[in-house]
């Protein structure tokens, strides 16, 4: 059906076409499986053209994440994401406990996309968007995300970042907490193993924080002794 499909949807995505009717567009892409298709990469700059035009709202940023996820996740389609598109994943929107986007996420090389970026912000927007209980890494995006952390958010400066993550880390685990029936009302298809292990996959994320925070806090520290110290002949 995606031959017949995706005209469609590149005609609702012509300039000519109405705000409401773009809309419809946009809040249809992440359920078109664009990232399974290597044609999918015609539609990403009119979608991010579209988005640009129209009123945010919650709905509209899920959708264009959702999107941008999916496409991230296929190197060949990669490159066609603008990358003032990135700039979405400030906005936080929510993403449905399922989704593409959220399941894709897990995989290091989108992490390594976001990371490629520079900008500390939009990293700490990926992560505090796919960190949840609906989800977890997978083992290569888990080193990943370790890696990030130590290399990206150890920095003195950082600080502030490093909070918001961990008490965003605390409210995932608390969810967790909460048992296999209470999240299952939400997503059906999870199983006992899902809890136990996305808990461990947290746990190490939120020590791995707390150890380069430490190192940096040792770091603050002991720099007014440096400074003030006579240097040693």
């Amino acid at each position: 059906m995606w031959n017949r499909i995706r005209p469609l949807v590149i005609t609702l995505l012509d300039k000519q076409n109405s705000i409401s009717v773009k809309r419809i567009a946009i809040l249809a892409s992440p359920h078109l499986w664009l990232w399974n298709f290597p044609a999918s990469k015609h539609l990403i700059q009119p979608l991010a053209v579209a988005a640009s035009e129209i009123e945010y709202a919650d709905e509209v940023g899920t959708s264009v994440v959702d999107t941008m996820l999916q496409v991230a996740f296929n190197a060949s389609l990669r490159s066609s994401i603008p990358p003032h598109m990135w700039s979405w994943l400030n906005r936080r929107p929510s993403l449905p406990p399922v989704c593409w986007g959220r399941y894709l996420a897990g995989h290091a090389n989108i992490l390594q996309a976001v990371r490629a970026l520079k900008d500390i912000e939009t990293l700490k927007s990926f992560m505090l968007l796919v960190w949840s209980e609906w989800n977890g890494p997978y083992s290569h995006g888990l080193k990943e995300m370790h890696t990030a952390i130590r290399e990206d958010l150890g920095e003195i400066g950082m600080w502030r970042h490093r909070e918001d993550l961990l008490r965003h880390l605390d409210h995932v685990l608390d969810q967790l907490d909460l048992g296999l029936e209470h999240l299952q009302q939400h997503d059906p298809d999870l199983d006992e193993a899902d809890i136990p292990r996305r808990r461990d996959q947290y746990g190490t994320l939120r020590g791995r924080l707390l150890e380069v925070d430490g190192e940096a806090t040792e770091m603050l520290l002991c720099e007014p002794f440096r400074l003030t110290s006579p240097s040693v002949r």
